[in-house]
């Protein structure tokens, strides 16, 4: 498996993280805060968050004789007894509630699993050239909502009143976090163990497959000049910074957001590309590291 990873954020603490193990690759994208009040020894809580489960997963995702959903499930778990030494998860509020979206991808018995909760996305290339891309859309749809009122006011700037939205702004990205890991919303990884079991799993024959992108909602911008099977191509030949790079600078040239349409105007970004080769079909169940 030959890996090409990058990470970039324009604030002082990213709130995106990745990880690369002997079996398998993650992408965390942290949920911003909608609270000004935080309880965890860090940045902000959701910067614990993030920083918590890189370490977890590392240790145990190559536990090859235990299932992703397992591993994810007893994570939360463990998540909530550490977060709970600072503020009782059971005491916190829906907005207080920390989230990250995920994705995980591992080589087990020459397959491929994969699992997505929220919006990071895991793009699959197969050998004949179809694409597969593994993500929640219902966040998409959610803020959408929000930057269509965004583009609506040419004057919202100076309606700001925290965080660069105007209250209307707020209010909808409040409402819709509202929604978060229940029927009507959507579903992520948070404090309940349950949503693990809604999350979008996947298992594809390793050697059927090209190549894989694993990727936070940051780079979504460059949907506008690549589609993903050409951004797959290109970050082939050029890497994953210089691509970060080419993103940075066109996000810089439309501030405002008008051409770029997002929520904010440099989100943090995060990239793993995998390339698949025959040693990774032929990966012992058996080994560990």
């Amino acid at each position: 498996m030959k890996t090409d990873a990058g990470t970039h954020t324009i604030k002082k603490e990213n709130e995106d993280v990745y990880g690369i193990t002997r079996y398998g690759v993650f992408v965390m994208d942290g949920a911003s805060a909608l609270t000004q009040r935080g309880f965890c020894p860090a940045e902000n809580d959701v910067v614990w968050m993030v920083k918590w489960w890189e370490m977890y997963l590392k240790a145990h995702l190559d536990e090859l004789e235990r299932s992703l959903h397992d591993i994810v499930e007893k994570g939360v778990s463990s998540f909530n007894e550490a977060f709970s030494m600072y503020k009782p998860v059971k005491l916190l509020s829906q907005l207080e509630k920390v989230s990250a979206s995920i994705g995980i991808i591992r080589m087990l018995d020459k397959q491929l699993e994969c699992l997505v909760l929220g919006d990071v996305e895991i793009s699959i290339k197969h050998k004949g050239g179809q694409l597969d891309i593994l993500t929640d859309e219902r966040i998409k749809h959610l803020d959408a909502q929000v930057i269509q009122l965004m583009n609506k006011n040419s004057d919202r700037e100076k309606a700001c009143v925290f965080k660069g939205f105007t209250s209307e702004e707020w209010s909808l990205l409040r409402n819709n976090r509202e929604k978060m890991n229940t029927e009507d919303g959507y579903y992520i990884l948070s404090h309940d163990v349950a949503a693990i079991k809604k999350a979008i799993y996947r298992v594809y024959p390793l050697e059927k497959l090209e190549s894989c992108l694993l990727s936070s909602d940051g780079i979504n911008p460059l949907d506008r000049f690549y589609s993903r099977i050409k951004l797959m191509e290109e970050i082939k030949k050029t890497g994953v910074n210089h691509l970060l790079e080419k993103l940075r600078n066109w996000e810089s040239t439309d501030e405002r957001k008008v051409v770029l349409h997002r929520l904010k105007t440099h989100d943090d970004a995060t990239v793993v590309f995998l390339e698949f080769n025959e040693n990774d079909v032929n990966l012992n169940r058996g080994t560990t590291n």
